[in-house]
This record gives C-alpha cells, sequence and structure tokens, in this order.
C-alpha cells in the first residue's frame, strides 16, 4: 500500500493511513471502494484520504438519488409503463453495463467493475436519465409521471444490485426502503 505521491506507507515517514480512523470518518463502503477502482491487481495499491473522502461524496450522492426516486413515487400506478424511445434506450443501457459489470467480476477485474459502476451512477444515472425525468415527474397524476417513476426506480434498484459488492452498507440500506 502506498500513499498518494506512491511512496511506501510507513510510521517513521508519518504517511499512514488509519484504516479504522477513515473507516469512522468517511464511512467503511468508502475505504472499501478506495482500495478496489483504480488499483489493479497485482499492482501495488495507492490510497489517500482524499480519495476515501470521494468515495464518501459517492454514497452521499446514491442516497441523494435514492431520496430523490422515493420523494417522486405516485400515490397509486394505473396501469403498466408504456416506456417511450429514451425510456428503452436507457434500460437497454442499463442491461448493458450490467453485462460488463458481471463479465468484469467473473474475470476478477473488480477494479473495472467498481470503476464502470461508478460511472453510470454518477454520469449516466444522476446527471443524464434523472435530469431528464424531472419535467416528466412535475406533472402530477399523468400516466407519463409514473412511467418517468418507474424507470428510475428501475434503474436505482438494478445499480444497487450492481454496487452491492463495493458498497454492501449503503446499498442493503437504500434497498431495503424500497
Amino acid at each position: 500500500v502506498r500513499d498518494k505521491d506512491r511512496q511506501k506507507m510507513s510510521k517513521s515517514k508519518g504517511n499512514v493511513i488509519d484504516p479504522l480512523g477513515v473507516a469512522d470518518t468517511y464511512g467503511t463502503d468508502a475505504v472499501r471502494m478506495a482500495l478496489v477502482v483504480g488499483n489493479t491487481a497485482g499492482n501495488d495499491i495507492v490510497i489517500s484520504e482524499d480519495k476515501i473522502r470521494g468515495y464518501r461524496n459517492f454514497a452521499t450522492k446514491i442516497w441523494n438519488v435514492a431520496r430523490f426516486v422515493m420523494m417522486n413515487k405516485p400515490s397509486k400506478f394505473s396501469t403498466k409503463p408504456a416506456y417511450s424511445l429514451a425510456d428503452k434506450k436507457d434500460l437497454a443501457q442499463l442491461k448493458k453495463i450490467q453485462s460488463q459489470v458481471t463479465k468484469h467480476i467473473e474475470k476478477f477485474e473488480f477494479y473495472l467493475a467498481g470503476e464502470k459502476i461508478y460511472h453510470y451512477i454518477w454520469h449516466t444515472f444522476a446527471d443524464k436519465i434523472i435530469e431528464a425525468a424531472k419535467p416528466r415527474l412535475s406533472v402530477e397524476n399523468s400516466k407519463d409521471a409514473e412511467v418517468a417513476y418507474l424507470k428510475l426506480e428501475t434503474v436505482l434498484i438494478e445499480s444497487l444490485k450492481m454496487l452491492h459488492p463495493f458498497m454492501p452498507y449503503v446499498t442493503e440500506e437504500i434497498y431495503g426502503k424500497f
């Protein structure tokens, strides 16, 4: 294990990160992600408190996404969803990401699987899919709002399943709420 400057961690250098201390401060899931993502098997692990803090921010992002999805849940559902072409495209992309993450895990390429799901959740789901759904969700009692919600819930649940091996505490807590 090396520090952010790729120096070997040692007490005499004073560059050691206390795993229990950072786990208490940033959460165990953040530490786990920092140890996995960006660290190729067979190479030295590079870790810093900044990297751990970044994955704590990612956990916060997941919580915020889940809260947004939950607060937009319709009181009742009228019919089976009739997904639009854009909805079907987003769900197809989700299936493709699931397949890629599964292949990486089966090949023991955990760093690639973690990185793929991180980028999907942050940059695709949170930044694009949710933002595109906001206008649809703002119309009360509409079938389109129901469909938009169902798509968001589906993407969230499936994303939590993919992320679970890397961040089990956060994903389990959120999954339990759905």
